[in-house]
C-alpha cells in the first residue's frame, strides 16, 4: 500500500470514495478511444481524484474497448459516461456487457457546441438479452464540460495522478485551443493534427462525478474558469 499523499489520488483509500465514474470518448481510425477513471472522496472535501488514464491505439476494435470498460466498471462499481456523438452504435455493444440493468450504470452523451446542458436525459432504445431497454442519453455542451473541468482543476477540486497515459493528457490540456467568436459562443478544440480525446474523457468523468455521484452537503462549487492549473498534477 502506498503512503498517503493528499495530492496523489492513487494513494487514497478506494473504499473511502463515494463512488467512481469512467469517462469514455469513442474513436477508432482518425481519433483515439480514451478513458479516465475518477472518484469522489469526502475526506478530501469531496475532491475528484483521477486514478486511471488510458488512450487506446488508433484502430483498436470497439469490442475490445467495450470489454475493458465493462471490466473496469465491474471492478470499481463505476458509472459510465460515454461520448456517442460519432458512434451511437457503441451503446449497443457495451450495454449487454454490463449488469442486468445497464440503464442504471450507463449514460450515453452527445457532445455539441451548444452553450448549456439540458436538464434531463431521454431514453435511447437498445436490445439487451433479447429485450429492449432504454439507456439514458443526454446532449452535453463541450464548452460547459471543459469550462467546468477547468474550474474544478483551478480550485484544487480535481487532482490527477501520474498514472497510465497522464503525459498524453497533460499534453492535450496544454495544447487545447479556446476560440471566442463574435456571436459570444466559445469553442474548444485540439490544434490541427492533434487530439483532445483524453481531455473529453476527463471532462465526462468530471461531469459524472458531480452529476451522478451523491456527495455530502457542504462542498463549495468552484467558479467557472477556462484555465488549467498545474497543481492538479502530483
Amino acid at each position: 500500500m502506498s503512503t498517503y499523499d493528499a495530492n496523489d489520488p492513487q494513494s487514497w483509500d478506494a473504499y473511502a470514495a463515494t463512488g467512481f465514474v469512467v469517462g469514455l470518448d469513442i474513436g477508432q481510425f482518425q481519433d483515439h478511444s480514451a478513458l479516465v477513471v475518477a472518484g469522489v472522496w469526502p475526506q478530501a472535501n469531496n475532491a475528484i481524484g483521477v486514478i486511471g488514464i488510458r488512450r487506446f491505439a488508433l484502430g483498436t476494435v470497439l469490442m475490445e474497448v467495450a470489454e475493458e470498460i465493462a471490466q473496469l466498471a465491474r471492478k470499481a462499481s463505476a458509472r459510465i459516461v460515454v461520448d456517442t456523438s460519432n458512434n451511437s452504435g457503441f451503446v449497443q455493444v457495451l450495454a449487454p456487457l454490463l449488469s442486468e440493468k445497464p440503464a442504471n450504470q450507463l449514460l450515453a452523451a452527445v457532445i455539441t457546441n451548444a452553450g448549456t446542458h439540458p436538464a434531463q436525459p431521454t431514453p435511447m432504445p437498445v436490445t439487451v438479452n433479447g429485450r429492449q431497454v432504454g439507456i439514458p442519453r443526454i446532449t452535453l455542451s463541450k464548452w460547459e464540460l471543459i469550462e467546468t473541468m477547468g474550474a474544478e482543476m483551478d480550485a484544487g477540486m480535481l487532482r490527477l495522478a501520474r498514472t497510465g497515459d497522464w503525459e498524453e493528457l497533460r499534453h492535450e490540456l496544454g495544447r487545447l485551443q479556446r476560440e471566442a467568436r463574435q456571436s459570444g459562443s466559445v469553442l474548444y478544440a485540439a490544434p490541427s493534427g492533434e487530439h483532445d480525446d483524453l481531455v473529453l474523457a476527463l471532462s465526462l468523468a468530471v461531469y459524472g462525478c458531480r452529476r451522478l455521484i451523491h456527495s455530502p452537503r457542504g462542498r463549495t462549487r468552484p467558479s467557472r474558469g477556462p484555465g488549467f492549473s498545474s497543481s492538479a498534477w502530483t
